[in-house]
């Protein structure tokens, strides 16, 4: 039964218990009362009949019956009273006198009727009492209760309904912010558990690629010595260098981001990376550029890393998006990215650096997530920044100067 329900329930058969009890009580009270003069009336009536000197006649019957306004007779001895009735004895004779006269029943109908009144007066009284109490204070804490067991039952969406007077509705948006906790707990477990199921493949599939990745780096130098500078021998020994990028990147989200910190020149960094991406820039009709300089303390090929996913999802977003440029910007403990392509939307913004979150198709949503462990290794900061009129940009700053 709900909480309204208990309460109406408990307020109207509480006052009709109440009004059914002090009516019997007046019931038997106007019965006790009347009997009580009736008793007495007998009892004068027959003091006078037994102290003698007076006739049974009807005009002195009658004479006595309007002194003490009650009905009697005369009854023989032993004349046992019904009910209704009381019988006192008067020598050798027993009055009997009827309390239930006219004004006696009018008596009892008009006490049936107050307690009517009041019965039914009062249960609309207090029906609407619990009505107010139940819209004020019993159906929010009704809602609380359900959206607690929804809770239970692993609901994270359905926010928790406020109302109901300050302390409700502070206990319902603490309950809610509990809700939310939850759901954020259930997703960062989720997510642990996939990065850590990945981890255990990824390290596995890293460590069988590495090895034949090495000959075929190998084999590449050896095809270019014995060429010079053939552009075949150079784009086997890129994409090989791409390739153990991207291997070290996987064993990097298996086993965690360690980073070191030596001088690195980004400027030379950059050109680099741009150097490793120009020909897929290239073939996307995207054009790369590189300004400013800086030296800054640092893991070296932890940040290539971080350059060449960041230059790779520009490149990415304006071949989507028919941008045309990507930037990489520099200066003293700052590095940038930015593109003119469609820039990131608002339902990504807030998960751009989650792992698994993508706006791309098919992609895994692990750059920017490898990107931020990067930064955090650092004690650097990466943020996200919209570029008007349509773009994105990508700032890596706090980092230290060397």
């Amino acid at each position: 039964m709900r909480v309204r329900h208990r309460l109406l329930w408990s307020l109207v058969g509480g006052h009709l218990l109440l009004t059914l009890v002090v009516g019997a009580i007046a019931w038997w009270g106007l019965e006790s009362s009347l009997r009580d003069q009736a008793r007495s009336a007998a009892t004068a009536v027959g003091q006078v009949l037994a102290g003698g000197g007076f006739s049974r006649s009807p005009e002195v019957l009658a004479r006595m019956r309007a002194l003490t306004g009650h009905d009697f007779r005369i009854a023989p001895a032993g004349t046992e009273p019904d009910a209704g009735q009381v019988a006192v004895a008067a020598g050798d004779e027993v009055v009997v006198v009827d309390y239930r006269t006219p004004a006696y029943a009018a008596s009892r109908s008009a006490l049936g009727f107050g307690i009517l009144v009041v019965a039914g007066g009062g249960a609309v009284v207090f029906a609407l009492i619990a009505v107010v109490v139940s819209a004020r204070f019993a159906d929010p804490v009704e809602r609380l209760a359900d959206a607690a067991r929804a809770i239970g039952d692993g609901d994270w969406t359905t926010p928790v309904a406020a109302g109901g007077d300050r302390e409700v509705a502070a206990l319902a948006a603490a309950l809610d912010g509990t809700r939310r906790r939850l759901g954020e707990l259930t997703e960062a477990r989720a997510r642990d558990q996939r990065l850590a199921a990945l981890g255990t493949f990824a390290a596995a599939i890293a460590h069988e690629v590495r090895n034949p990745l090495s000959a075929i780096r190998l084999a590449a130098g050896m095809l270019a010595e014995g060429r010079g500078d053939d552009p075949a021998a150079r784009l086997i020994r890129e994409e090989s260098e791409r390739l153990d990028l991207v291997v070290d990147e996987v064993l990097a989200v298996a086993r965690g981001v360690q980073a070191e910190r030596v001088p690195v020149e980004l400027r030379e960094l950059a050109d680099s990376v741009v150097a490793l991406l120009r020909r897929q820039a290239d073939h996307a009709g995207v054009d790369l550029a590189v300004e400013g300089s800086a030296r800054v303390l640092g893991d070296g090929r932890r940040l290539r890393q971080c350059l060449l996913n960041l230059i790779l999802n520009g490149i990415q977003a304006c071949q989507r998006g028919d941008g045309t440029r990507v930037m990489v910007r520099m200066g003293p403990g700052t590095l940038a990215v930015e593109d003119d392509g469609p820039g990131v939307s608002a339902d990504l913004a807030p998960h751009l650096f989650d792992a698994f979150a993508s706006g791309r198709p098919g992609g895994t949503g692990l750059g920017l997530h490898l990107v931020r462990a990067v930064v955090d290794a650092l004690a650097a900061r990466i943020r996200h920044e919209p570029v008007a009129p349509r773009g994105a940009r990508f700032v890596i700053d706090g980092l230290e100067p060397a």
